[in-house]
Order: structure tokens, then C-alpha cells, then sequence
């Protein structure tokens, strides 16, 4: 890895560090206010939900129009301040109130980030490396969601709301110097006016690339629909104990989950990086759903349906990691900003989805329910399969 993808890697490292413990210490302090501190926290959420499903699309394309680097730095900059001024508030109410009005910002600089983030990989890294970036990424991203929360709490509890925003503002601010110290060719970009017709012109060509563009098109399908049924899955997960009659199973099934993901992105850079492979690895994922009901259901130990968790897991991160490679490799760079707020902001959409249809259906909570999942997503991965295979190459 050069040494722009080493101080990008770092910079996405640390602004992920101070963006999970920005949220993680702030959900505990709403929630701690008690009645009235729930009606804040979902204030708090929908605030952040609605920015990024209406705000993708528009960050997608004006990363696409403008330097990429100085979009990340902006956002980086943006979330600093923002820290810091609230971290300033003394009065409860107030930080209450300033604790919404950041998160909203935040949730508006994060999903400029996460697009421009993305195609700018792909201004530094080559095509060679993409894989392995991706994976060394994936593994810092995993390691930190694991520690930020344990390293939120005891800052929360020792140092306070106010110096855990400090410590934010601190980290989006070494984002933002690491990020300047990048050194790369500037892209030829566009010398139109940036009207607002303009960019909701970018955005229409930017779908219409996508859908004249099959692989790419195959691709985006394929990733909403992983995106439906593991929202189903997640939506169950909690309710683990009950189903498979064993305290502690969901803390343990977060457990294994975090342990496997790492796994996943070691394993992902001695897989083969086509559309191929990566279906079967998909395929091999959702297989693993039924296996957590399987073993229970026979009265099976419990710990099998641990190791369908595993298999789920693994396979999943090596497919989430090959899924972003083969974009980005297959993607003109023009539109790479484009192509992965579009990504970003149908997986958003179908979510609420997702999580509706397995609160609505009668007897949902039960192992079975597991297997109709599975087998659906198996679904899915045998037609994407086919697809790739016969009507795709």
C-alpha cells in the first residue's frame, strides 16, 4: 500500500472512532433523562435516518463534480467545529438541543464522507491493491465498532459528556490533517456551473450509467437484496435468548459476529475477486442463517447455532469486501461518487422495509422464521448466480 492509501486508511480510522463515540455517548446521556430523554433519542435518530436518505443522492454527484480530497476535509472540518461548539454548552437544555442540531450535521458531513470516501479509494489505490485495502479497512473499521463503545463508556463515565466531545472534536480533526497530508494529481472535473438543474442533471445521468452499465446495475440489485433479508435477521437476533432457551445468547452472538468479521477480512484477500466466486461466498452466507435455527430445532447444543453466526459472518464480510472491489473496479471514476450514494441510499430505503414486513408478520419471532429467511437469501444468490453466468459474462 503507497503511502496516500496508508494516511487515508488512518484518517477513515479515526474519523469512524470519534463518529461511533460522538453517537455511543450521546444516546447514553439522552437516554439517562429518562421519559423525556426517550422522546429526544428518537428525535436524535429520525433526524440522522432522514439526512441520509435524502442527502445521498446529492453527495454522490457533487463528489463526482469536485475535488474529492477537499470534500473529505471540509466534512472533516465541519465535524470538528461542531464538537467543539457544542462541548462549549454548559446549560442542559441547551446541550440537549445542540446535541441534535450536531447530530443532524453529522449525519449530513457523514454522508458526504461515506460516498467521496469510497471513489476516492479508487484516486489513490490501484486496481491491484483494491482488495487488500479494502479488507485492511474493513478489519480496523470491525476492531474499532468493538472498542468504541467500551472506550465511550469509561470516557462518559470518568471524564464526562463534555470532554468526551473534546476528545470527538479531536479525532475529526486528525482525520482532517491526515487527509491534508495526502499528495495526489488533481482529476479533470467539470467546468460547468454547479446550479441546482445541473446537479439534479448529474444524479439522472448518474442512474442512467448505472442502469445502461449491466454489471454495474446486477451489482446494486444484489446488494439491496442482502441488505433486505440481513435487516431481517438483525431485526431477530435480540430475541435470542427466549429462542434458544440460553441467557446471554445475543450478547454472544455479537461476540462471535465481531470475532468473525475479522476473520472474514483476513480470509477475503486469498479469495478470487470476480462476480463468481463472490455470489458463492454470498450463497455460503445466507446459508448460515438456517443453520442458527437448524441445530435448536433438533435440540441440538446451542453452541451449533453459534457456528451458523460464524458462517454467516464470514462469509458476509469477505462478500461486502469483494462487493465494494468489484464496484470500484468496474465503475468509470467519474461516477464512482454517484454509484456508491446510490448503493448507500437504496440499502437506507429498504431497511424501514425490511424491519416492517418481520414486525408485521404474525409468529415472526419464532427459529423458523430463520429458515424462510435463509432459504429466500439463498434464493436470491442461486438467480444472481444464473445471472452472472448465462446472461451477464
Amino acid at each position: 500500500m503507497n503511502a496516500n492509501g496508508k494516511k487515508l486508511l488512518v484518517s477513515r480510522a479515526v474519523n469512524k472512532l470519534g463518529d461511533i463515540m460522538y453517537d455511543y455517548g450521546n444516546s447514553v446521556w439522552i437516554a439517562s433523562m429518562g421519559t423525556v430523554g426517550q422522546t429526544f433519542l428518537g428525535i436524535y435518530k429520525m433526524a440522522e435516518l432522514i439526512v441520509q436518505i435524502f442527502v445521498g443522492p446529492f453527495a454522490g454527484a457533487l463528489a463526482d463534480r469536485f475535488d474529492r480530497r477537499k470534500i473529505l476535509l471540509l466534512t472533516d472540518l465541519l465535524s470538528a467545529t461542531m464538537c467543539l461548539v457544542v462541548a462549549l454548552l454548559g446549560e442542559k437544555t441547551a446541550m440537549v438541543y445542540g446535541l441534535i442540531v450536531v447530530n443532524v450535521v453529522l449525519a449530513f458531513t457523514g454522508v458526504f464522507s461515506q460516498s467521496t470516501y469510497k471513489a476516492f479509494i479508487r484516486d489513490i489505490v490501484n486496481k491491484e491493491e483494491v482488495v487488500a485495502y479494502n479488507s485492511n479497512l474493513t478489519t480496523v473499521v470491525q476492531v474499532i465498532k468493538v472498542s468504541s463503545p467500551i472506550l465511550g463508556f469509561v470516557i462518559l463515565q470518568h471524564l464526562g459528556l463534555q470532554l468526551t466531545l473534546l476528545l470527538d472534536s479531536l479525532t475529526f480533526f486528525v482525520s482532517f490533517f491526515l487527509v491534508g497530508r495526502i499528495r495526489i494529481e488533481a482529476r479533470s472535473l467539470s467546468k460547468s456551473p454547479t446550479k441546482p438543474s445541473v446537479i439534479l442533471k448529474d444524479i439522472w445521468e448518474g442512474m442512467c450509467y448505472i442502469y445502461e452499465h449491466k454489471d454495474i446495475f446486477f451489482l446494486l440489485i444484489m446488494a439491496s437484496a442482502v441488505n433486505f433479508f440481513i435487516v431481517m435477521y438483525d431485526y431477530l437476533l435480540p430475541f435470542m435468548d427466549d429462542m434458544l432457551v440460553s441467557k446471554g445468547a445475543y450478547a454472544t452472538f455479537l461476540s462471535v459476529a465481531a470475532v468473525s468479521v475479522l476473520i472474514g477480512s483476513a480470509l477475503s484477500r486469498f479469495v478470487k475477486n470476480n462476480l463468481t466466486t463472490m455470489l458463492w461466498v454470498l450463497m455460503l452466507s445466507n446459508t448460515g442463517i438456517i443453520l442458527v435455527a437448524l441445530p435448536a430445532l433438533f435440540g441440538l447444543p446451542v453452541w451449533l447455532s453459534y457456528g451458523g453466526q460464524v458462517i454467516v459472518k464470514i462469509f458476509e464480510a469477505i462478500f461486502n469486501i469483494h462487493f465494494f472491489s468489484q464496484v470500484q473496479i468496474r465503475t468509470d471514476k467519474a461516477y464512482m461518487g454517484r454509484v456508491f450514494s446510490s448503493i448507500y441510499t437504496l440499502a437506507l430505503c429498504l431497511t424501514p422495509l425490511g424491519t416492517l414486513i418481520v414486525t408485521l408478520l404474525p409468529n415472526a419471532v419464532q427459529l423458523s422464521t430463520f429458515i424462510w429467511i435463509g432459504l429466500a437469501s439463498v434464493l436470491v444468490a442461486v438467480v444472481g448466480l444464473f445471472y452472472a453466468k448465462y446472461l451477464l459474462s
